[in-house]
């Protein structure tokens, strides 16, 4: 039935609009559980990579609440925490599983096999672990996946998968830092991080950002990412 629906809805045109419609519900019912569990959830995560000794460092919205609101963001829902790609482990689901964690799903690149993204949920917020890789330089970049320029998820999934970008931020070192009485990792070279990811405006709260209000060091490239569904 959903898939006839799906049918329906972009021959008609109006897939994109439905989507956002039930994007918008969904952060809605997602945003009661992260007020209520989002401070417990990030510290399950940061105790679960503490035991295999992996450094787990707060990036993109959670960062950036960190450090200017000193707090979550209002408008957020769901969490965003940097591990690097060659710290992965490969029994990642068994140590999360044991902080209560679940695994709902995971973005990767076919023709590499290369993850680039973990989503993980606990007592209904999302934490989106996002694997860092470092260039010659120092400077490091993570994948994004955007929405597909047409198609449906599903198809997409089938066929060429997602568009990509490469979130970069310069070179830096991470130390702990306090957050909401809690201590986290962040990079030290914070300020150039939110510049970076957000532009140089980053201190001005924007509802609804996207990568087009600013000027960011994103870079737009040709690999496509697909998904992996865990949860049902």
């Amino acid at each position: 039935m959903r898939d006839l629906l799906v049918k329906i809805a972009l021959k008609l045109g109006i897939y994109k609009q439905l989507v956002e419609i039930n994007t918008a519900y969904s952060a809605r019912k997602k945003s009661k559980s992260f007020h209520k569990y989002g401070l417990e959830t990030l510290i399950q995560a940061d105790k679960a990579f503490r035991l295999i000794n992996v450094k787990m460092f707060l990036c993109f919205g959670t960062l950036l609440g960190a450090y200017r609101e000193k707090n979550f963001i209002d408008h957020d829902c769901d969490l965003d925490v940097g591990v690097f790609a060659n710290q992965r482990p490969d029994n990642l689901d068994e140590i999360m599983e044991k902080f209560g964690f679940r695994h709902k799903r995971q973005f990767y690149v076919k023709q590499t096999g290369i993850i680039t993204e973990d989503q993980y949920e606990y007592k209904g917020v999302q934490i989106d672990i996002f694997y860092y890789f470092e260039k010659d330089n120092g400077d490091v970049y993570c994948y994004g996946a955007r929405r597909h320029e047409y198609k449906e998820w599903k198809e997409a999934n089938r066929t060429d998968g997602f568009p990509s970008v490469l979130w970069r931020c310069p070179a830096t070192t991470f130390s702990e830092q306090e957050f909401l009485g809690h201590k986290f990792f962040m990079p030290d070279n914070i300020k150039n991080w939110l510049t970076s990811l957000y532009g140089a405006t980053y201190m001005t709260p924007i509802k609804n950002w996207t990568d087009k209000d600013s000027k960011t060091d994103i870079i737009y490239h040709t690999e496509r990412l697909y998904r992996r569904y865990y949860l049902k």
